[in-house]
């Protein structure tokens, strides 16, 4: 008599482990399911975001190939990576009766007050010993571009500084210190600039001073070192 209540016990506790078993089953089931369509959504998602980046990049180089360089009244094209060049082509458009000068630096350089070769534009504005010299009363806008190499640097560091001077008087500066490491240095170059915005009277002066003047680099980029100088609008 007492095997028959055994025997209905285990298969009590065999069919609730085979349910239990069952429901396990299907929750993992719909847990991967569930995964599965997750990882399905992110992923779709994150390539369609890259195919819309990748397309919005192709359009922008499209552009870009198809937009051509602006070219200046004369043909000349803005070079784009040389700012002294992009300012001749501007200073070579016509200009009318507008006051106008760029010069490169002369050679050889014999003092810390450079002096430019009178080969270049001289519209409008004087050049002596050195000096622009203004002839016509407006507002100027002057730039000066001077490039440096230092071929072997020397046991101290060195001090390279621009000065724009109007009428003798410093009105911007640009300094850089090379060679400050103990190490032998050899074949530094160094670019230094100045763009200054200045309302000029007739007989103003405008030059350029130099420290270290003898590493002004004329052999290597003497297109480079150059002062440039237009009238920018009357002095109404």
């Amino acid at each position: 008599m007492s095997s028959v209540p055994r025997q209905t016990s285990l298969h009590q506790m065999n069919a609730s482990l085979e349910s239990d078993m069952n429901v396990s089953e299907g929750t993992v089931t719909s847990q991967l399911r569930a995964t599965s369509r997750t990882y399905f959504y992110f992923t779709t998602t994150t390539l369609v975001l890259c195919l819309i980046f990748t397309l919005a990049t192709i359009m922008v180089l499209v552009v870009q190939k198809k937009e051509p360089i602006p070219q200046s009244p004369d043909k000349s094209p803005l070079i784009g990576g040389n700012c002294s060049l992009d300012i001749l082509s501007i200073l070579k458009k016509p200009l009318g009766t507008e006051s106008s000068a760029y010069l490169q630096v002369s050679n050889p350089i014999r003092s810390s007050r450079l002096t430019w070769k009178k080969d270049g534009i001289l519209n409008g504005i004087g050049y002596h010993d050195g000096n622009l010299i203004i002839k016509s009363p407006g507002w100027y806008i002057i730039y000066c571009q001077l490039q440096f190499a230092v071929p072997n640097c020397p046991e101290e560091p060195i001090d390279l500084k621009l000065e724009l001077l109007i009428d003798n008087q410093t009105k911007k500066q640009a300094l850089v210190t090379v060679c400050e490491s103990k190490t032998g240095t050899k074949n530094i170059y160094r670019n230094l600039s100045q763009f200054f915005l200045e309302k000029l009277n007739v007989n103003n002066t405008v030059s350029i001073k130099v420290r270290e003047f003898q590493y002004v680099d004329v052999d290597n980029f003497p297109l480079e070192s150059v002062l440039a100088a237009f009238k920018y609008s009357n002095s109404n």
